[in-house]
């Protein structure tokens, strides 16, 4: 019997906890080894009406009371917002329920069963539960502190922002109309606002959550580069259905164009279902700061 010198499995567990807080601490709170079950409901609540969802055996739940979430992202009334599981011990990553692994480092049938096992319950929950390795947490360069992490994490808050303000409905008086006024305007008319609308929630939201897309509008005006093309890469190598691929270029008259690639799992996690738009951002996050990097 005894206590341990840390609350935390490994260096590298704390290290990236650190860079959680560092990032999120003022808009969130971020517990560290949090038991599965007061982030889901137990059993009976569980089930409800989703049996065909679950199947949960006796034994798969007393399973589920025993194991903890390495990492829970909270709101600053504890509501959980996202869960991460770091897999420290061989560098998975999930795509939808499935957890994935690299063939070199083989795979260990009860921790995958366990990992999968949580999202499914998570996904069944409808809600965003990764798995990340270390890779997923380290500065997207020498020069960008944010990661893989913080895109995911901003990328969930972001979704659950524009989903709150659109499930709000459109309000005409934003453009200048009155109700009366709105209903009186063709279909066409109609249509096109609302979808100006939407676009300009979706926007915004990006912006305001998401501090990858906060640091591409400050490089963008800093750098003031003029635009940017992507284009979708395949090494023949990696399996499609687990990575979206993309290289950026970026336009920039005065310092010359710069381009970069980014390999991304395709989470498939509610909140986060599409990759692409991440792996955008972030390689034209990159470029971006290859072309800072000319102005010194």
């Amino acid at each position: 019997m005894g206590v341990r010198a840390t609350v935390f499995g490994s260096k590298e567990e704390k290290r990236y906890y650190l860079k959680l807080q560092k990032t999120w601490g003022d808009k969130c709170i971020i517990y560290h080894n949090m038991p599965f079950l007061n982030v889901f409901t137990a059993k009976e609540e569980l089930l409800g009406n989703n049996l065909e969802i679950f199947q949960l055996t006796d034994e798969e739940y007393d399973q589920l009371k025993k194991t903890s979430i390495d990492y829970v992202i909270c709101d600053k009334k504890d509501k959980p917002i996202a869960c991460i599981e770091f897999d420290g011990l061989q560098q998975g990553f999930n795509v939808g329920t499935s957890y994935v692994v690299s063939e070199e480092r083989g795979k260990r049938k009860w921790r995958k069963h366990l990992l999968e096992l949580k999202l499914k319950v998570a996904h069944g929950s409808l809600f965003p539960f990764f798995i990340l390795g270390s890779e997923h947490f380290r500065g997207l360069s020498s020069s960008v502190y944010l990661t893989i992490a913080d895109a995911l994490i901003g990328e969930v808050l972001s979704t659950q922002a524009r989903i709150k303000t659109i499930d709000s409905g459109f309000d005409p008086s934003e453009y200048g109309y009155t109700q009366d006024e709105f209903c009186n305007l063709d279909e066409i008319k109609k249509t096109s606002l609302i979808e100006d609308w939407a676009l300009g929630v979706e926007v915004e939201s990006d912006f305001v959550h998401n501090p990858i897309f906060q640091k591409v509008a400050e490089l963008s005006k800093e750098t003031g580069s003029n635009g940017f093309t992507v284009s979708f890469l395949n090494d023949n190598i990696r399996n499609k259905h687990d990575w979206t691929w993309v290289e950026c270029e970026v336009t920039n008259h005065k310092y010359g164009n710069a381009k970069a690639n980014v390999c991304l799992p395709n989470f498939n996690t509610p909140s986060c279902y599409f990759s692409v738009h991440l792996a955008q951002e972030i390689a034209q996050l990159l470029a971006l700061e290859q072309i800072k990097q000319r102005m010194k």
